[in-house]
């Protein structure tokens, strides 16, 4: 039996999208199979909703659940599924195989996609780098309070993300002095709908990292409080900067142009904020906000510097973040 958190919208798309993966990658038995589908299907009602863009795992399912409506009669879900036989049941599944070749197309879309992201977004990163003496790094994560979970809809989490991002764009209050930013958007199996952002700030003006992690958290909270009553909560990841510079890899807080290793870390945490190969974590369910990366647009000074700068850069071997540090730094952890 699959565990997971029915109570909330974010909680049933991960798990349908869950069953459809271990369906057609596994070999679920048919007791299983039936015992999940009506468990699920129970769940979905609860929260399916129109005017939505889901993946195709969740559109594989919904056919089997249209299938089973429409010939089900006066019979309840459970009651007509517990009268097939196993010809009966092998139908079923075999709606959730033709739907394999539209999941393997958006996953490859979906690995393109990233991909691209990752480059504009390291190419972004990498300029308002060389172009600045020094910058600022800032990263936080920005979920819920599991109580809240409930509340959260996709339309919710949308109405956040725009506030968000117009906050982000006005560049007012703990925003004043960014340079650039990163947010990703993911839909995890215990956090729901979260977040994951990179600012990037003048460190001429600002110097306290630290600090302006947590005024962006509590940004988060007041947005998610006055739109919808939810409880935002946050994860200041410069909390951890002494550990990575105690190792090598750290890659946030001030981030000087004439180091080569702060540079290349600061890359790296950059890289893995966008990854192709997070499939697991793509948004299951889209609103208005269909483009989940959204960054900055840093406009160069036009400064020259010497090319020996950039020759050192490019040849210095710096030491690669392991898989670990990576995932505490972009705060993959129990997504």
């Amino acid at each position: 039996m699959l565990q997971f958190n029915l109570d909330h919208q974010a909680g049933v798309m991960y798990a349908i999208h869950t069953f459809v993966d271990v369906c057609l990658n596994f070999d679920m038995p048919n007791e299983a199979f039936i015992f999940n589908l009506e468990r699920l299907w129970c769940a979905f009602e609860a929260f399916k909703q129109e005017g939505v863009e889901y993946v195709a795992s969740i559109t594989a399912f919904a056919a089997v659940t249209e299938f089973v409506n429409s010939q089900r009669g006066m019979l309840s879900f459970g009651e007509y599924l517990l009268g097939l036989s196993i010809g009966e049941i092998k139908a079923l599944r075999r709606i959730l195989h033709a739907h394999r070749g539209l999941i393997l197309e958006e996953i490859e879309k979906y690995r393109n996609q990233e991909d691209d992201n990752q480059k504009s977004f390291l190419a972004e990163i990498n300029n308002v780098i060389v172009d600045r003496s020094s910058v600022l790094i800032v990263r936080v994560d920005l979920s819920y309070a599991v109580e809240s979970l409930s509340d959260v809809t996709i339309n919710v989490f949308d109405l956040h993300i725009q506030r968000l991002r117009k906050a982000l764009k006005d560049k007012n209050g703990c925003f004043k002095h960014l340079l650039t930013f990163g947010l990703a958007l993911e839909h995890g199996a215990t956090k729901g709908f979260h977040a994951h952002l990179m600012l990037v700030y003048n460190s001429s003006k600002i110097q306290k990292d630290v600090y302006y992690g947590f005024e962006v958290i509590d940004k988060w909270r007041e947005i998610t409080m006055t739109n919808g009553g939810c409880t935002g909560i946050g994860f200041n990841v410069n909390l951890d900067k002494k550990k990575y510079k105690k190792k090598g890899t750290l890659g946030i807080g001030e981030i000087s142009r004439d180091c080569a290793v702060l540079h290349a870390n600061a890359l790296c945490v950059a890289e893995y904020l966008v990854r192709p190969e997070k499939y697991s974590q793509m948004m299951l369910i889209k609103l208005g906000v269909k483009n989940t990366f959204t960054k900055g647009k840093y406009k160069l000074h036009g400064r020259k510097y010497p090319t020996h700068y950039k020759q050192k850069l490019l040849s210095y071997k710096v030491r690669s973040l392991t898989e670990d540090d990576l995932k505490i730094l972009v705060g993959d952890k129990q997504a």
